[in-house]
């Protein structure tokens, strides 16, 4: 009996150490989301693409714990088929992210080919007509590429969105002519609002769908490109990535993963 006593309380202890580790594990993640979330609107400013799920998830964590520190104290226990449900769902909801942050990742880091006949960048944000970050990377790989593989035409694709005084496209061209890229080398697409667009526009300038084609576009941005790519016919085409930004990395493939599974759903990929 005396043994049994101590085996009962060492699992009791073991218990109570496993629940205070995963309480101060939710209480860590939603302090670290509320400081990235700081980092990103000190950076790119409060109007920042997908800062604010870093500012729910934060909050969302912090609202936990406490919660479940409130359950503890008045010793309130959920039904076990509910604390099943929840833990299936977020195992679930885990093991997702990771597979498609995997097959990101994975496509961020494969390299072209050369001697591609086209060159397909894809368009970003400007302000007014003012570059931003990630649309320059996108053209500086492009340039280099072309540089290389003179041989190679390039579309220039990118529509007019808010707060955009022209088309994308039309800066993106001149940026590569004032890079040393031939006007004669460069096929605009300017009507394009969103990735399946800019894939779609673009392959109605080339010439054939099983022509040799490469996406320039931001390393998250690869694998989905690509999927819509082939999902919409083109047989023979690879993806080149563009350097991203490093302050705003984690937000980018974060994004990314809704990204795809939005895409998936709508059956774009």
């Amino acid at each position: 009996m005396f043994f049994c006593d101590i085996i009962n309380c060492g699992n009791l202890f073991l218990a109570g150490y496993e629940m205070n580790t995963v309480n101060y594990l939710i209480l860590a993640v939603g302090i670290l989301c509320l400081i990235y979330y700081g980092i990103i609107i000190c950076y790119a400013g409060i109007g920042a693409a997908f800062s604010r799920f870093w500012l729910f998830t934060g909050i969302s964590c912090v609202l936990l714990y406490i919660s479940k520190r409130y359950m503890t104290i008045k010793n309130i226990t959920l039904p076990w088929q509910t604390r099943l449900g929840a833990i299936i769902i977020l195992l679930g909801g885990i093991c997702t992210f990771v597979i498609i942050e995997g097959l990101i990742i994975y496509h961020s880091v494969m390299k072209a080919k050369p001697d591609a006949e086209y060159l397909i960048v894809l368009g970003a944000r400007i302000r007014g007509t003012k570059i931003t970050r990630s649309l320059y990377m996108r053209l500086k790989t492009a340039k280099e590429y072309l540089k290389d593989n003179h041989k190679t035409l390039v579309i220039v694709s990118g529509g007019q969105g808010p707060g955009e005084d022209v088309p994308e496209a039309q800066v993106m061209k001149k940026f590569l002519q004032e890079n040393g890229i031939e006007e004669k080398r460069i096929l605009v697409e300017d009507k394009s609002k969103n990735t399946l667009e800019n894939i779609l526009y673009s392959k109605k300038l080339l010439c054939k769908d099983d022509a040799g084609v490469v996406v320039v576009t931001s390393g998250f941005h690869i694998f989905r490109s690509l999927c819509i790519a082939k999902k919409q016919g083109l047989k023979n085409v690879q993806g080149l990535s563009a350097p991203c930004d490093r302050i705003l990395l984690v937000n980018y493939y974060v994004r990314e993963a809704f990204g795809v599974i939005k895409d998936f759903l709508y059956g774009n990929m």
